[in-house]
């Protein structure tokens, strides 16, 4: 990754958009669901075959060698990611 964080500001931003809303409104932050260092590290360096699966605000996200970031559509039991105001 060129820039610290630049991984993990993707993926939020994507979930965000998704779900229409800012970062900020999202029910929990990243670092809750996946290390975010160590997914930082991981695809800091190209690696051969190289990828990560995990769950997020509902969506189940999919990390790969060359960058790919594939988010998949919340399942219909997942709980709603807007924070509570």
């Amino acid at each position: 990754m060129a820039h610290d964080n630049e991984l993990v500001l993707e993926i939020v931003e994507t979930v965000a958009e998704r779900e229409g809303v800012e970062i900020t409104e999202l029910e929990s932050p990243l670092h809750e669901a996946i290390d975010t260092d160590a997914l930082e590290s991981l695809f800091a360096t190209p690696q051969m075959d190289a990828s990560v699966t995990f769950a997020y605000c509902g969506y189940s996200i999919r990390v790969d060698d060359s960058g790919e970031i594939r988010v998949s559509d919340p399942s219909p039991e997942a709980t709603p990611t807007k924070a509570k105001a």
